[in-house]
């Protein structure tokens, strides 16, 4: 299920792409006023990705409208943060150094279809995918320092980014539902759009976090493939979904 917010823009500012950690912080303020007061805390993946603030422009106009759209296999969390939005409908967002005034906001659904053919999943923010140390030299891969892990870069073989991605998914899926899902092939024909670097606020530090934006095909989905990609177009596609990276759209009329 998805939730999507209206904001109007209360001045005229440049788009700050660095407001990642402050969306987080409101989406969660959100989520304890709903009663969801632990999910901060939870170790592991938190089942909810959102999108960037759409569209954006180098500079954002005074009275242009904006959305961020919110998603989560867990309809429920999804229906209470709506209920608290309706509350809130004309109050002040500061996102980092981006203000609006809450407009509206509505729930929605995207869903994958029972059975379909040529499918197409679009990566509408950064895919993270991080490979860990002791998985490098699987790769080839030498980075120039010992670090824990390597994100996934261009210049990386796809055997490595298409792993780590099928790894991830089933694993947040496994935690999330707990069914447990035999060996398979998720993902069937992808195509590379471009990397990005991210500027970041970590623990009161500053960082680049590297990702990539794709295209996913499909063809004759269903079954245990349908529901994990379902779960990943809602939970969000590799790492640090709940930071806003990993947000999957649904192409319209590629179904």
């Amino acid at each position: 299920m998805r939730l999507l917010m209206r904001l109007c823009a209360d001045s005229t500012f440049p788009y700050d792409h660095g407001y990642h950690h402050n969306l987080q912080g409101f989406i969660y303020r959100l989520m304890r006023r709903a009663g969801y007061d632990d999910l901060h805390d939870r170790k592991g993946c938190k089942f909810f990705s959102f999108s960037n603030v759409i569209p954006p422009t180098r500079t954002i106009e005074k009275g242009s409208i904006r959305s961020i759209v919110v998603a989560s296999p867990n309809e429920d969390l999804v229906r209470t943060i709506q209920g608290e939005l309706e509350e809130m409908w004309g109050s002040d967002i500061k996102l980092g150094n981006m203000s609006f005034r809450l407009k509206g906001s509505r729930l929605f659904d995207t869903e994958l279809p029972e059975d379909f053919h040529d499918c197409e999943l679009i990566a509408g923010t950064p895919i993270v995918v991080r490979i860990p140390k002791y998985q490098l030299s699987k790769y080839e891969i030498a980075p120039a320092r010992d670090y824990d892990y390597v994100y996934w870069r261009k210049e990386h073989t796809p055997t490595a980014f298409v792993n780590q991605l099928e790894e991830n998914i089933v694993k947040k899926y496994k935690e999330y539902s707990s069914v447990e899902v035999k060996s398979l092939q998720i993902f069937e024909k992808l195509r590379f759009k471009k990397q990005v670097a991210v500027p970041l606020k970590m623990k009161g530090k500053e960082t680049t976090v590297i990702g990539t934006l794709w295209e996913f095909h499909f063809q004759a989905l269903n079954g245990s493939k349908r529901e994990i990609l379902q779960f990943g177009l809602d939970a969000g596609f590799g790492e640090m979904n709940s930071l806003g990276f990993g947000f999957m759209n649904l192409m319209d009329g590629k179904c």
